[in-house]
């Protein structure tokens, strides 16, 4: 018996410490009012001098409690904004200042994101309003793209035919718009294509949602790279050059064979 009380209490003081800035707001609003209506009512009984007293005295108060409160008021209007636009939906994965992840709740004060690696995190709704946020699931299309580097003397045109048939052949790649690979870069040891598809990941499995097509990249990427190897393609490494300004101490070097 003690100890069912004990915990109640316990719930309760938890449950007023989640809900204390709701709490504070709604008190804010309440003494507004009361202030309001004590100084019509003064008026009311010709009591106009205490009434400008009192109105004075009240626009300094509210500068003061108007600084107090002011991160509580900016986000508890973003939430209700938020709420009228709609600019994004339970589920939606969102990025807003550098957070990115799926939209798991939206209140009057916060955001609640859960980001890839599973952590909870809880974003002020002022941030959304007053930030540029991404929505990348407001239609469920998405593009996936990744770069590759093959030999300098390598049959770019031929290696961009492989690729986009492969691409074409997979039942996760939409057709529409197209999967294409373009040529990024002429380096110096190797030249660099960039492989572009679409997703649509409402069709995909829900921890492929959460990690925002990686799954299906992944995939792709070791896919067209087995592909061009066995297609007799070459992935150079880098090429590093080495110079020696000390002729007195030469670099050694040993071959050795297995």
């Amino acid at each position: 018996m003690y100890q069912n009380i004990i915990e109640s209490f316990e719930n309760f003081w938890a449950s007023v410490i989640v809900r204390l800035p709701d709490i504070l707001v709604s008190l804010l609003v309440l003494i507004v009012f009361i202030i309001i209506g004590f100084t019509i009512a003064l008026f009311n009984l010709g009591l106009g001098g205490v009434a400008s007293s009192l109105i004075a005295g009240a626009g300094v108060t509210a500068i003061i409690i108007g600084f107090a409160f002011k991160d509580i008021a900016e986000n508890f209007l973003a939430g209700i904004l938020l709420a009228i636009n709609r600019p994004f939906n339970i589920g939606d994965i969102i990025e807003v200042g550098g957070v990115k992840g799926p939209v798991q709740d939206l209140d009057l004060r916060t955001t609640h994101i859960k980001t890839a690696d599973g952590r909870d995190i809880y974003i002020p709704n002022s941030m959304a309003i007053t930030n540029v946020f991404t929505n990348y699931t407001k239609d469920g299309f998405l593009r996936l793209d990744f770069l590759v580097g093959l030999d300098t003397f390598d049959d770019i045109e031929n290696a961009r035919k492989i690729i986009i048939e492969h691409l074409s052949n997979q039942k996760d790649i939409l057709k529409s718009p197209q999967p294409n690979v373009s040529l990024e870069e002429l380096g110096e040891s190797s030249i660099t294509i960039k492989v572009m598809f679409w997703t649509n990941i409402f069709k995909a499995a829900k921890k492929d949602q959460t990690l925002l097509g990686e799954p299906i990249k992944s995939r792709i990427m070791r896919e067209v790279k087995d592909l061009l190897l066995s297609n007799g393609f070459n992935m150079p490494a880098q090429i590093v050059e080495h110079k020696m300004y000390q002729e007195e101490n030469p670099l050694k070097v040993a071959i050795t064979s297995k």
